[in-house]
This record gives structure tokens, sequence and C-alpha cells, in this order.
């Protein structure tokens, strides 16, 4: 495992559906400081790279979908996993119900912090 950066903090954003996380992560790739953070996007294929200039390096998961899906869903977990490896994150920042669940579980025994974000609540929608 090697870390990517040495003086900042390394955030890593798994994210699967698009909509007001697309925006909650637009609004806050923008306001953190590019001197102190590097930003990592492992997201679905519902995502566009143009979206996020803030981004220091956007990854596709194109397994990642949002109806479960064993085999899907295995496969999206196992990306992720050697993607957390490779980069070392100091965070994983895990977003909504899938990115969520594929985050926590890929980054289950690494030495990063997990945060987990819900977001929209489903029992509000009327």
């Amino acid at each position: 495992m090697a870390k990517i950066t040495m003086n900042k903090v390394c955030i890593m954003h798994v994210v699967e559906c698009a909509g007001g996380v697309e925006r909650y992560l637009r609004m806050l790739s923008a306001g953190l400081s590019r001197n102190r953070f590097y930003q990592i996007l492992v997201c679905s294929d519902d995502y566009e790279d143009v979206d996020f200039p803030y981004m220091d390096r956007i990854i596709h998961i194109s397994d990642m979908h949002n109806e479960l899906s064993l085999i899907n869903d295995i496969r999206s977990i196992h990306k992720v996993r050697r993607i957390i490896k490779a980069d070392c994150p100091d965070i994983v920042y895990c977003h909504s119900s899938k990115g969520g669940g594929v985050g926590r579980l890929a980054a289950l025994g690494l030495p990063c912090k997990v945060v987990y974000n819900p977001h929209g609540w489903a029992f509000n929608i009327k």
C-alpha cells in the first residue's frame, strides 16, 4: 500500500446515486481547500466527470447500481476494496444507501476511518 498524498488529508467519496447527493458533493468538494485535502470520487456511471472539477481523481465503478444484485454488489465491494488498498485514503466517506453499504464493507479491516452520510430520508417523502 502506498500513500498517495504527503501533507494532505485524502478523502475517498464512495457514492452510487446522483441527484441530491451529487449536489452535496459538488458543494463539499468546492469548499474544501485543495492545499489541505486530496479528494477521490468513486462513483457509478451516473456521474459526469465535468461536474466535479474540484475532485483530484474520479473512478467509475460500472457494477455499482441502485438495485440489489448479489453478484454486482460483491464485484463493486471488491473493486472499491482494491482502490482503497492502492490509494490508502485517510477517510472513506460513504454516501447514501448503496455507496454506504459498498464502501463500509470494502473498508472492513483496513486502517482508514469510515464516515457514513445517509443523506435523504425516505420516510420524509410524501
